[in-house]
């Protein structure tokens, strides 16, 4: 079976989507596939990316000279699949092949439509998302990340229910238990150690990540301890991720933890592994994601997991997961306290379930969603 596969535009920075191709490329060639991979070339966005025309011309990269190459190269394919949702409108210069496409979530075109409080979308932005709405409509499948994506996208009505199928994310790397001295050995530049007692979180600083109930969370869990008299359960919090915006830094400043938070940038997949691997938990009280990859990488290194009572997460999660209420820091502190007894279990249960992610289940899944759509196309030949 020939696979063209269409990336994300590299300037775009899109680390997940980088890591979503990786896992494709392998799998696929793993399973004997002719495979094709294009991604739109930087051929007139050579400015700054705090230039206001950084945006403008990269449209012009990514949907005006990628498309000639695009039409050409989705002839040679079987099956044309799409990896990101926000370049659905690629599929009307998909002529003579099927297409999937995957999507990650629907976040952007809610915020859009005004249903996400606090994300206010401009009007190139909002005709952005129209066009992603029409390339979705014309796809012959669509496979969605999880059973809630698939839920949120019919319920916007964007695509008959028989064009739309759920194909669950696999791991997008190894993830895997690190013994302590190998460790020590990654994480000794962030000045820690695999003894050190800390709370971890995985993500940008979107608001929908929630990162000031994570601080909150570990100054009430410093307090709690403080009002005992006893040490905290963890004496530091390492976000992984984009610099703590200024609010944070000033909050944790007030309650005197500001020295107990590091924030980690430019950290490699063995070190990610180590981190989740040595910490006391992962802390994820997301507020929307499309899957929340974060969750099954930290159970895969032998993390255990604090996630929102909210889908995916708890669809995807398993028994092993404690859910929390995302918007009561003071619960989740609680709920992280009484559950310290059982983080052998949490450990052991997130192992397993972790299991059920796997790379080549996935792909798996792609290739019978792959066979589908050839099959449907052939039939209406």
């Amino acid at each position: 079976m020939k696979i063209l596969l269409i990336g994300n535009y590299v300037p775009d920075n899109q680390t997940s989507m980088r890591a979503f191709m990786r896992v494709l490329e392998r799998e696929l060639s793993n399973q004997g596939c002719e495979l094709r991979i294009l991604t739109p070339k930087r051929w007139l966005q050579r400015v700054p990316q705090t230039s206001l025309l950084w945006k403008w011309l990269g449209y012009l990269d990514k949907f005006v000279l990628f498309i000639p190459t695009l039409a050409t190269q989705s002839r040679w394919a079987d099956v044309v699949h799409i990896c990101d949702h926000s370049n659905s409108m690629y599929v009307r210069w998909v002529k003579s092949s099927p297409t999937v496409i995957t999507c990650h979530d629907v976040i952007a075109v809610q915020a859009a439509r005004g249903m996400v409080q606090g994300w206010n979308v401009g009007w190139s932005g909002r005709v952005f998302q129209r066009l992603i709405a029409s390339g979705l409509a014309k796809a012959d499948l669509i496979a969605c990340v999880s059973h809630m994506t698939r839920r949120e996208l019919l319920g916007l009505k964007f695509a008959d229910e028989r064009r739309v199928t759920t194909v669950l994310n696999g791991l997008n790397d190894s993830f895997y238990l690190v013994q302590p001295e190998e460790a020590d050995a990654l994480i000794e530049r962030f000045g820690l150690c695999a003894n050190d007692k800390y709370l971890i979180h995985v993500g940008s600083d979107l608001p929908r990540k929630n990162r000031k109930a994570v601080v909150e969370t570990f100054i009430a869990l410093q307090q709690r301890a403080a009002a005992c008299g006893g040490p905290p359960i963890v004496q530091h919090l390492v976000f992984v991720g984009p610099s703590l915006e200024t609010d944070l830094i000033d909050l944790a400043s007030h309650h005197g933890v500001a020295d107990r938070i590091r924030t980690l940038q430019h950290v490699s997949h063995e070190e990610l592994r180590a981190l989740y691997a040595s910490a006391t938990a992962l802390l994820f009280p997301s507020l929307q994601e499309g899957f929340g990859w974060p969750l099954i990488e930290a159970q895969a290194c032998g993390c255990p997991v604090f996630t929102s009572d909210l889908a995916p997460m708890n669809e995807i999660g398993g028994p092993g997961v404690c859910y929390v209420d995302p918007h009561n820091p003071e619960a989740m502190a609680q709920a992280i306290e009484q559950a310290a007894g059982r983080f052998e279990e949490m450990r052991a249960l997130g192992l397993e379930n972790a299991l059920q992610y796997s790379a080549a289940q996935m792909m798996a899944n792609y290739l019978a969603a792959y066979r589908r759509v050839l099959g449907a196309r052939q039939r209406r030949q």
